[in-house]
């Protein structure tokens, strides 16, 4: 039969008090209480640990060695628990524990690493584990505590909360441009190569000042579910990609792709952060949102990868 913690306990404490009376007088707990409790330990142990005289209550030997492992183990557990109640403390507060975060490959590298940095440069004590989306071992979007998209999933009690928009715009190398011509309306997009995302609808409405026209590539050369890929083919002249365009300014800047129509622009897409209900009460999960929130409208200034042209 397990020994009840509460039975070392209230033996413990006689043996530091020295007396029934004194071990009442400092636990509030009566002395017939005190005295059952060690009755009920010793008939457990199946030993006496203590002889009681009209003047004191002596340790026996089997009392002695039991008191000293009483010790050691009142010491652990109490250290223990408190290292516990300081754990969950820390998590409560949400500035200890792992974040799990998912985001869709156009987010990764360019935007949530970077709010990844400086959300754990706030919270040190957090760690975070971070997945992109489409890989055969990348978790589900209820098994993380949020996940970065541009489509969040139909699922119960999945929120979806809007960051902001995304702009999006055709671009191609200039390598591919001085081959094939650079477009001057939409209708001719049709006779060029496009560079296609798999999870893209078949086509796209563009808007101008003037009027809007529908895109809808005839000859895809490459179709992918990674923007990365999709923008590597882009730079190596394979034909015109639909981008998002902090995505591609920093090949703009250094000449590497070039806008294709510029005044021709799809609407522009959300971006969202979903995450289970329950999960948001979480402070961490909170923190972590917000921080994303406010860090959206900089997101051109957290892109600092550059894709290099051949």
């Amino acid at each position: 039969m397990p020994i009840d913690l509460k039975l070392v306990e209230a033996f413990h404490l006689i043996v530091r008090s020295g007396s029934m009376t004194q071990a009442e007088s400092q636990s509030g707990q009566s002395k017939a209480t005190l005295s059952r409790a060690l009755a009920k330990l010793e008939q457990q142990l199946g030993a006496q640990l203590l002889s009681r005289t009209t003047r004191k209550l002596q340790l026996t030997e089997a009392g002695r060695a039991f008191h000293a492992h009483c010790e050691t183990l009142l010491a652990e557990v109490s250290g223990r628990l408190e290292a516990a109640h300081s754990e969950v403390q820390q998590l409560h507060a949400g500035t200890a524990g792992m974040l799990r975060v998912l985001c869709d490959p156009q987010f990764s590298t360019t935007f949530v690493c970077h709010v990844t940095r400086l959300y754990l440069e706030q919270h040190p004590k957090l760690d975070c584990q971070l997945d992109v989306a489409g890989q055969w071992h990348a978790p589900a979007a209820d098994e993380v505590d949020c996940y970065v998209c541009e489509q969040p999933p139909d699922l119960p009690n999945l929120v979806a909360k809007p960051l902001g928009r995304l702009g999006y715009g055709l671009y191609a190398s200039p390598g591919y441009l001085d081959r094939h011509g650079l477009p001057e309306t939409p209708a001719e997009l049709h006779r060029h190569r496009a560079i296609v995302s798999r999870d893209a609808p078949a086509a796209a409405l563009l808007h101008s000042a003037t009027g809007s026209a529908n895109y809808a590539p005839a000859r895809p050369a490459i179709v992918s579910n990674d923007y990365w890929t999709l923008k590597t083919f882009c730079i190596d002249g394979f034909g015109i990609a639909l981008l998002p365009d902090f995505f591609a300014r920093p090949e703009v800047k250094r000449k590497i792709l070039q806008p294709v129509l510029p005044g021709w622009k799809p609407e522009q897409r959300r971006i969202y952060c979903a995450y289970q209900r329950q999960r948001y009460a979480s402070r961490k999960v909170r923190a972590f949102v917000d921080l994303m929130a406010g860090c959206l409208a900089d997101i051109e200034s957290f892109n600092i990868y550059v894709g290099s042209g051949s």
